[in-house]
């Protein structure tokens, strides 16, 4: 493993700064998105924005999309501290890697709040005889997917990272 960081330096480098770019990019849009979602719904609350009432309940269906983003930022910027930390020597893991698990836990939980708060939105805005029962499965199949993987990779990040500082000890 060594070997393959001295050879990749570079490019981990690369990958780190490039991370930390995307990261950024995503918590700016994510702020944005979240501020005229709010905007939105105040103005429409005040009858300064003529909407539907099916339309404010819909944003406040997004809530844990936002929150989803958030946690989203967060993994991102979790995994440019550990690719900086692999190509690193003398590199402590921040705070974020220290309890990347308990991250990927978190988002998994606002995935499947997500998955209830649209299904409940299905169910009580429309009208629920209309879909038919693979529909919701079509749905919710991607987010418990979704989730099983974030909680996987919360545990392997869990058993990894005692591995990866016992290495750097013994160099």
């Amino acid at each position: 493993m060594n070997e393959f960081i001295e050879k990749n330096r570079r490019l981990l480098h690369f990958y780190c700064e490039t991370l930390r770019t995307i990261g950024s990019v995503i918590l700016i849009l994510v702020f944005l998105g979240g501020f005229a979602t709010a905007i939105f719904a105040l103005l429409s609350e005040f009858g300064y924005w003529h909407t539907p009432k099916s339309f404010n309940m819909n944003m406040i269906a997004r809530l844990p999309s936002f929150l989803g983003g958030i946690v989203f930022w967060i993994g991102i910027i979790g995994l440019a501290q550990f690719i900086k930390y692999l190509f690193e020597r003398n590199y402590k893991p921040g705070w974020i890697l220290r309890h990347g698990n308990k991250i990927l836990y978190l988002y998994a939980a606002t995935l499947v709040v997500e998955a209830i708060i649209r299904f409940c939105f299905l169910t009580v805005i429309r009208n629920a005889s209309d879909f038919p029962i693979h529909f919701y499965l079509l749905h919710w199949l991607p987010d418990v997917s979704k989730g099983l993987i974030l909680v996987g990779l919360g545990q392997i990040l869990r058993r990894l990272m005692p591995v990866i500082e016992e290495s750097k000890t013994l160099v």
